[in-house]
């Protein structure tokens, strides 16, 4: 009788094991050091965020395809007309050039938008929008993988404090 278990008990054990490491790589925010990675600005030139260290910023990974990517961003940019003044945004996508710019002028947000060196995957990216909150001492002090409700009140408040 106890024979016939095991192969349940190994199926129940190896599910769990794969649902635990699909969460962690979609659904968890990678551990990445925003300040070590290479980006181009809409020029293409090389950005070196070094001139944002002391300030506070929403950091985004986004792609102009995401519908959840979009719909946070006009949140964000109405967020940041009145509650968030003096933090920046900056966002980041791996797609070509010529698309980032092309979103830009329709869109013309208040925000830096630049250009990974590399895709997504290669820095642990596997969902997207990534956000992280960033102190004005460069600590990230908050990440999420998915769209973050900027219309929410109490959201804004979290942003806020954590951004301190």
């Amino acid at each position: 009788m106890m024979k016939k278990w095991w192969p349940l008990l190994l199926f129940v054990i190896g599910l769990s094991i794969v649902l635990l490491y699909q969460y962690q790589k979609y659904r968890l925010a990678p551990g990445v050091d925003v300040f070590a990675l290479n980006y181009k600005d809409t020029s293409g030139k090389d950005v070196n965020l070094d001139a944002y260290k002391g300030k506070k910023i929403i950091f985004s990974f986004w792609g102009t395809w995401c519908g959840e990517c979009l719909a946070e961003m006009k949140q964000l940019n109405e967020a940041k007309k009145t509650d968030l003044l003096d933090i920046e945004v900056i966002v980041v996508s791996d797609e070509p050039q010529e698309l980032i710019n092309a979103f830009i002028q329709r869109k013309k947000y208040p925000f830096t938008f630049l250009k990974l060196d590399r895709e997504f995957p290669k820095i642990g990216i596997n969902a997207i929008p990534v956000n992280y909150l960033i102190n004005s001492r460069g600590e990230v002090t908050y990440s999420k993988v998915g769209a973050i409700n900027w219309k929410d009140n109490s959201v804004i408040s979290f942003a806020e404090e954590n951004l301190k």
